[in-house]
This record gives C-alpha cells, structure tokens and sequence, in this order.
C-alpha cells in the first residue's frame, strides 16, 4: 500500500506543470501556444529567455529529486526509489493539470532522478549533455544521448542489477517525448539552440 501511495504521490508531484505556471502568471505568456508549445525548459528559454528557463530547469529537476528522495526515505531500496522517479517523469510527460494530459519531455524531471540515485552514473551524462550542446547545438539530440548513457553509468558503477534494468525506462520515456524531435533531426528542420521565438501579442 505505501508504495502504490508513493508512486501516486510521485506523479501528482512530477505533473506540477512549472513552465506552463511561471510563463502564464509571471510573464502572461501560454507557453502551449508559441514555438514547440511544450512546457519544458527548451521552450520556455526559446519563448521567454534565459532566466525563467533556468528557474523552470531547477524546478522541474527538484520534482525527480524529491520523488527519488520519498522513495530513498520511505521505502528504503534503491530500486524502488527508481520507481518513484519514474513516477514524477511520467506525471512530466503527461500532466493531470494540463489538458490532454499534455506535459514536457521529461529531460529536467529525468536528471533530477538520475542525480539523486547515483550522483556518480550521472555525472557522465551531464558531460555529454554539454558536450554534444557545444558541438552540434541540437538540445534535443544532446538529452536524447546523454540520458540513454545513464543506464551504461550505473552498470559501469556496478549498480544493482534491478536498479540497472529499471534505469533503462528513463531513456525509453525520453525516445518516446522526443519522437518528433527525432523526426525534425532527421529531416533537418530541428531548431538549435539560441533561435528565439516571436510572440506577437
């Protein structure tokens, strides 16, 4: 029974729609009308600027880690912590407040997970994340990569097995929000980093 309230506790959690809160009643913007109409951080620093992405960032972030943390507290092993991660980036992707159950990408939500179950396995991808940023100015490749490095950190770190096969859910919730993402890579219409979009108001 305690986990199952966890794993609810961690959604409801990870649905806290920040982007879509602080550009709306900060800044009087939807966000879910302008550029990729997603409520992330890439949207948001895109639409808004560079602040508001940050704070929607650290934000976003704090929802995996204190999913993770409940889990750590309460049910005392770290593969069910990873559970309860999992929880707050599926309530990231697809938010009970917002219609539709329209949420973010999950990548903010998924490195506060990925931080507070091995600081260490994280790490990596957090280079890597910024590396490829700095080499190809594509957000979205950049989190697609580094995310699916995490389960490979976590084996070479000699992880559980289970925490290890479960972490492997992270990058498949990732592939999935990102799939029209992939398509524009593809095609070459994904925008990069830095390009703004216009509001007209």
């Amino acid at each position: 029974m305690k986990i199952i309230i966890l794993l609810i506790a961690s959604y409801i959690i990870g649905s806290i729609p920040n982007g879509y809160i602080i550009s709306k009643n900060i800044y009087h913007i939807d966000i879910t009308k302008y550029g990729s109409k997603n409520i992330g951080m890439t949207n948001v620093q895109r639409v808004i600027g560079n602040k508001p992405a940050l704070v929607v960032f650290l934000l976003d972030f704090a929802k995996g880690a204190i999913a993770v943390i409940l889990g750590r507290y309460f049910l005392k092993t770290i593969p069910l912590a990873m559970l309860t991660g999992i929880a707050a980036i599926i309530g990231h992707d697809y938010s009970i407040f917002m219609p539709h159950l329209k949420g973010g990408k999950g990548v903010s939500t998924s490195y506060g997970v990925m931080a507070f179950i091995s600081f260490y396995a994280a790490l990596p991808s957090g280079g890597l994340f910024f590396l490829i940023v700095f080499l190809t100015k594509y957000v979205s490749l950049a989190s697609i990569l580094s995310i699916a490095l995490f389960p490979v950190s976590l084996l070479l770190f000699r992880a559980n097995k289970v925490t290890v096969l479960l972490s492997i859910i992270i990058p498949l919730l990732v592939l999935i929000s990102h799939r029209e993402n992939i398509k524009r890579l593809i095609s070459g219409k994904e925008r990069k980093i830095g390009e703004k979009v216009r509001i007209d108001q």
